[in-house]
């Protein structure tokens, strides 16, 4: 396994101006270090760890713009790992082929041929992992999802009883179910799908989205059309990922949920990923997600089918991880520090989480 070189002091341009995402359309490549250059340029700084053969290497990536929409097709033929800093903005991925597995914040997503998941939310870390994978990847501008967001009803299928149009809100009333009122408070708690039919619902919606911004489509000189299909998208990700503007189950295939657990365990997670180098006890999470200890520790069980303090403990090995592969040892760096920042006492036990779940020990992931 073979890491690309670090670069310390301001970032440079290490790239020609013509990759960059909003100038080229395509790009392809068969050297892995610029394939890895032009993914930091186009999407975010991160470190690549590459596995395996380099014979035969290819990259191609292809993108496609039009108003609020953008879709980008990855084709990628090596086993790599990306350690990713948050990518500013939300990222819907279907796999075309291949399979892929995405970590942040104690969730993991494997996703194969066929399925969807969000690869990215704006504010958090995140890791992905593939081998020989094609992937399309689409962007909506965040103006848009707000506004959706802002007139979410619920995340009922198109054609259920009751369903409001796509980004319309129910009548007299004014974003039901949101945690946080208007389009400002929307944050994505999930990555995958909520349920199977969920996910089938967004592949459909995907699928007529993404021909709108296709090369020669006539919508792309029709505003008032991707505007439409934008909103569409907007609304299809919020019935099929978890996020504090739906706060309702009831997504296609998806079960009610009496006992308001998904919300409950929503509000504890996006606590804990805030606070997450911070100390937290069970009392604390559970008064911030508005319950009591042991409703905390139930709806985690039923949820997640893990506990809050492992949940949390994922968490932060996570950033201790993400922070060991930014980390730069001849500037006096050590594991040691990075460990007790996020809340790891004992090196041995330490050293043997970050093997377990990355394959890695600290000491190789920093002088990588």
């Amino acid at each position: 396994m073979s890491r690309t070189p670090r670069r310390d002091g301001p970032k440079e341009n290490v790239m020609p101006p013509e990759y960059a995402r909003t100038a080229a359309r395509e790009f392809s490549t068969t050297d892995p270090e610029r394939a890895h250059a032009f993914l930091r340029r186009a999407y975010v700084e991160n470190a690549m760890y590459i596995k395996g053969s380099r014979d035969g290497f290819r990259m191609r990536h292809t993108y496609e713009e039009a108003g609020p929409l953008s879709v980008a097709v990855l084709q990628h033929t090596m086993a790599v790992e990306h350690v990713s800093q948050p990518l500013g903005r939300l990222l819907l991925a279907r796999v075309l082929d291949g399979h892929i597995e995405r970590r942040t914040g104690g969730e993991t997503v494997r996703a194969t041929r066929g399925d969807i998941f969000l690869v990215a939310r704006p504010e958090a870390p995140y890791t992905v992992a593939w081998e020989n994978v094609s992937l399309q990847l689409v962007s909506l501008d965040p103006a848009v999802l707000a506004s959706v967001a802002g007139g979410a009803a619920g995340p009922e299928a198109p054609g259920a009883p009751g369903a409001a149009a796509p980004g319309a809100a129910a009548p007299g009333t004014d974003a039901p179910g949101t945690d946080a009122p208007g389009a400002a408070g929307v944050r994505f708690t999930g990555c995958g799908p909520l349920s199977p039919d969920a996910a089938r619902y967004c592949s459909g919606v995907l699928d007529l989205v993404t021909a709108q911004v296709l090369p020669g489509a006539r919508s792309a000189f029709e505003p008032f059309v991707l505007d439409s299909a934008a909103r569409s998208l907007g609304a299809a990700l919020l019935t099929t990922f978890p996020n504090t503007a739906v706060t309702r189950d009831a997504a296609p295939g998806a079960a009610t949920d009496p006992t308001g657990s998904e919300a409950v365990v929503r509000r504890a997670v996006a606590f804990m990923e805030a606070h997450a180098h911070e100390p937290l006890g069970l009392t604390e999470v559970a008064r911030q997600a508005r319950t009591t200890p042991r409703t905390l520790q139930r709806a985690f069980r039923t949820r997640l089918d893990t506990s809050p303090s492992a949940h949390l403990r994922r968490l932060r090995l996570e950033r201790a991880y993400q922070e060991l592969t930014a980390a730069d040892p001849a500037r006096g760096e050590t594991v040691t520090a990075v460990a007790h920042r996020w809340g790891f006492g004992h090196p041995g036990r330490f050293a043997a989480a970050c093997r377990a779940a990355y394959g890695r020990s600290p000491r190789e992931v920093l002088h990588a």
